[in-house]
């Protein structure tokens, strides 16, 4: 992260170019207010922790309403105001102390990664700051020290991989206990490929690129050895545990609440990181001699498997997120009811796909709203962890696969090409917008009824 800073009494709409500058290092020299008590706090101190904080929790895959929300705690405790703009490339941050005094700050926080860990750092960092039991000080150092915690250890989050995909396998059908163990060995590898990639500077495009790569050869392979039925489900499964939920999820919220810039740049990584993952799985596909299936058949699963199936994926998916193992609770419990929800809607009510995913996540953040309130975990880490296996990556995948089928089609078969393609899209987009729908809705009733005046008391 690189902090740029600049001071003054007002906002000039010209003020020069200011520096470069670590808050961390900034106040543990005395540049600014170390050990200053939260009332003294200067606009420079106020500035520096306003920025450091925002460009933790933006870093890591926080709702941009919570960074907001937590940029303004900051600045109440401090006893001055801010002005926050956040984007994908430059953030500022303008901070006002209660004399007036004016200071500027400037950082890139680009929300490339999901780190549950470090925002729920970062969260303690600021609840303490506001509580005063942290100085301005200790506190830079404590979100200094939150962003520098590592993800979930290889091993578990390799193992997570495997256990997820095979799991979503289960939801889907799969019958056959080689494939299982084929996707296990598929998902598990390609975890432990994105982390090596990972490890050498790889982009997230070609950490997911690659694995998928991976997944596409060894479900290649299956379908060689007559071990994969037409749903591909050993190429697809390892895949789908790569789709980028929280960034989808994210995006929408951002274009929902007016943050069009930011919304659509989320929006744009997340729709290149599918891409990768369905080039990646096409080629490898390719390369051993198979192809997806536009259109298998469904298989029926029973409800309480696939509630149990689901919940076991939300936790996987927390792992994914490095989140604290004893907040995965919720994402289990709730990751199953919601799915069983899904199954009702489905096969009972005979709803649309993305009618039951946005019903699900309506479900899913009125009972986790409450739960977030009272126990100060991030939303991201338990909301997002116990739906996201809702998301329509297979039939992004199947768009990918369509489209790329067409350069071969002859004038007989492109229109069905085409129509699939333009099917499977429809509907994948639908459901992702569904789904931010309903925690959207999830939220307005949250605050409706917690900000609803209390009844008087009757003498």
């Amino acid at each position: 992260m690189e902090v740029r800073r600049g001071t003054g009494r007002a906002a000039p709409p010209s003020d020069p170019p200011v520096a470069p500058v670590d808050p961390v290092a900034a106040v543990a020299a005395g540049a600014t207010s170390p050990g200053a008590d939260i009332t003294g706090t200067t606009a420079d101190t106020g500035a520096d922790l306003v920025a450091a904080v925002a460009a933790a929790l933006l870093a890591d895959g926080a709702e941009t309403d919570k960074v907001v929300e937590r940029a303004g705690q900051i600045a109440r405790a401090a006893g001055g105001r801010v002005e926050l703009r956040l984007d994908w490339t430059t953030c500022t941050v303008q901070y006002t102390d209660r004399s007036g005094r004016v200071a500027r700050r400037e950082f890139a926080a680009a929300p490339t990664t999901v780190g549950m860990n470090r925002v729920m750092a970062v969260d303690r960092a600021v609840e303490d700051f506001a509580a005063g039991r942290r100085t301005a000080a200790q506190t830079l150092t404590a979100v200094s020290r939150a962003r520098a915690l590592p993800p979930a250890n290889t091993a578990l989050f390799a193992a997570a991989c495997a256990v997820g995909a095979v799991c979503l396998a289960v939801i889907f059908g799969v019958d056959h206990w080689q494939a299982v163990g084929l996707i296990a060995v598929a998902a598990g590898g390609a975890g432990l490929l994105r982390r090596a990639i990972a490890r050498r500077g790889g982009s997230n495009f070609t950490q997911v690129g690659a694995a998928a790569l991976l997944a596409g050869l060894i479900g290649a392979a299956a379908v060689q050895l007559d071990l994969s039925s037409p749903l591909r489900l050993a190429a697809v499964c390892p895949c789908m545990v790569l789709v980028p939920g929280p960034h989808l999820l994210n995006g929408s919220f951002d274009l929902a609440r007016l943050r069009i810039p930011l919304g659509i740049a989320r929006l744009a990584f997340a729709t290149l990181t599918l891409i990768a993952i369905g080039a990646g799985l096409l080629v490898g596909l390719t390369l051993g001699g198979a192809q997806l299936v536009l259109e298998p058949a469904g298989r029926d699963v029973p409800l309480l498997v696939d509630a149990a199936a689901a919940g076991v994926v939300a936790v996987c998916y927390g792992v994914f997120y490095s989140a604290p193992l004893r907040v995965l609770v919720w994402p289990f419990a709730v990751g199953a009811a919601v799915h069983a929800l899904r199954w009702v809607a489905l096969t009972h009510w005979h709803l649309q796909s993305a009618v039951a995913a946005g019903l699900a996540c309506l479900v899913a953040g009125l009972i986790l709203l409450p739960v977030v309130r009272r126990y100060r975990i991030p939303f991201s880490a338990i909301g997002f962890a116990s739906v996201v296996s809702l998301m329509p990556g297979l039939l992004v995948f199947r768009t990918l696969a369509a489209l790329a089928m067409l350069q071969d089609a002859d004038a007989a078969g492109a229109p069905a090409l085409i129509r699939s393609a333009v099917d499977d899209a429809t509907v994948a987009g639908l459901t992702v917008l569904a789904m931010a729908l309903g925690f959207l809705v999830a939220v307005a009733v949250h605050r409706a009824v917690a900000t609803r005046p209390a009844r008087p008391v009757t003498p």
